[in-house]
């Protein structure tokens, strides 16, 4: 089960957690109420490429008699072919609601929440505090499938080795089910050291309350620092995850444990240009 481990860990991790996200005037680059038109890419430390483009608009409604920001945020992960998007609107008089979508090659996620933006007392750090609904639909034959791939390119032939021979529906029965319903709360903060170098840390935690029995940790800290090329902004940034992820109660034979657990550490450089 070590590869069903790895398959769902990562793809939870990259669904779940708030990336840095995309200016008004008087919003920080890392604020993610930035409505600034962006482009970018970032590599992490297993060669992985993401490229990430998007923006927004500001006060499309209220006729200027309140702030409003709404956001577009498209990414592409070179090697994995993994895709995301999120759309959010943040209303001066309530908050921010966002809608997260998350194509990977073992499962598919679909994240709402609601975002409350504030302003610490020394009126300088920034914490965006908010709670979700994820629905997760695993594909257990994509897993099965990756499975038996991971046993013939380990040596064994089809019909022999730990994996081989998995279908989608002893996944299914291991897991038990091939979907979930998982609460969450994120904790998103961000702090300028200056004009050019700020802080972006965020703290997640998550756990399934419906279908496959799942919780998840993600930690994320990142440093940032903001120059110009030409009239634009352009960020260059350093990012440590850590990530823990666990799929407990599976149907297992009797003695073998019956929870599966992934730890992940990466680190991540990357490059965003606003204009």
């Amino acid at each position: 089960m070590k590869n069903v481990k790895t398959l769902l860990s990562l793809a939870i991790a990259s669904a779940l957690t708030l990336s840095a996200p995309v200016m008004a005037d008087d919003v920080h680059d890392a604020d993610p109420r930035n409505t600034a038109w962006r482009g970018g890419i970032a590599t992490d430390n297993s060669g992985e490429i993401k490229l990430v483009a998007g923006g927004g608009f500001n006060n499309l409604y209220g006729g200027g008699e309140y702030a409003t920001q709404t956001i577009m945020i498209g990414e592409y992960f070179t090697q994995s072919e993994d895709a995301r998007f999120r759309l959010a609107n943040f209303d001066q008089r309530f908050g921010g609601v966002y809608l997260d979508t998350n194509f990977t090659e073992a499962m598919d996620l679909y994240t709402v929440g609601y975002m409350l933006p504030l302003t610490a007392t020394n009126g300088i750090t920034q914490f965006f505090p908010s709670v979700n609904y994820s629905y997760i639909d695993i594909d257990t034959n994509k897993i099965a499938n990756g499975l038996n791939e991971a046993s013939f390119m380990n040596g064994y032939s089809t019909g022999s080795g730990q994996f081989a021979g998995m279908t989608g529906d002893m996944v299914k029965q291991a897991l038990g089910g091939d979907d979930a319903h998982m609460a969450s709360v994120n904790l998103y903060g961000l702090h300028p050291w200056s004009d050019t170098h700020y802080t972006v840390f965020q703290a997640f935690g998550g756990s399934s309350y419906g279908g496959v029995d799942l919780q998840m940790v993600d930690l994320v800290l990142l440093q940032g620092v903001r120059t110009t090329v030409g009239e634009g902004v352009f960020n260059i940034y350093l990012e440590g995850k850590y990530t823990h992820m666990q799929v407990n109660d599976l149907n297992v034979a009797e003695g073998d444990k019956n929870y599966i657990r992934g730890d992940e550490a990466k680190v991540s450089v990357g490059f965003d240009w606003r204009f």
